[in-house]
């Protein structure tokens, strides 16, 4: 039996990125897991457009990605699961896979698409680079229906 104690979570503020926390979730009580919540101020997606990112912008990029995890460990804390959680600057798809290496985490589970359509359609899905990249198995959650 597969048993996944550490899984990584990241979160970008969007509906797939709460749907893939919510069936982590229910993963991490069957199993007694631990959730790593993780969160990236993407500094990718802007310095394309830019070269390089004034302070300013970047300290809201920070606090961003700081409040999304903040909502992410309140869901988790609800849920009554152990966690974990930090924030990271950076490319989230290069930061993802680097997480899920440096953390241990047994298991990824990524929503399917996240916030930035534009990013992806420049350079790629973070989700299916994850996939082909992760040193760990992927779970890729669609957003639930309303």
């Amino acid at each position: 039996m597969v048993v996944y104690q550490r899984i990584l979570v990241p979160l970008d503020g969007s509906q797939n990125a709460q749907s893939a926390l919510k069936t982590a979730i229910q993963i991490a009580r069957y199993f007694g897991s631990t959730l790593i919540l993780m969160s990236v101020a993407d500094q990718g997606s802007m310095s394309i457009a830019s070269g390089s990112l004034p302070l300013d912008l970047s300290q809201e990029l920070g606090k961003r990605a700081q409040q999304i995890l903040n909502e992410g460990q309140s869901t988790a804390e609800t849920a009554g699961v152990a966690m974990e959680s930090f924030v990271t600057e950076g490319i989230p798809k290069n930061e993802i896979v680097s997480a899920a290496e440096d953390e241990e985490a047994d298991l990824i589970v990524i929503g399917k698409s996240g916030a930035d359509a534009l990013n992806r359609l420049l350079i790629g899905s973070t989700t299916a680079y994850v996939v082909r990249r992760a040193p760990v198995q992927v779970l890729v959650v669609n957003a639930e229906e309303n």
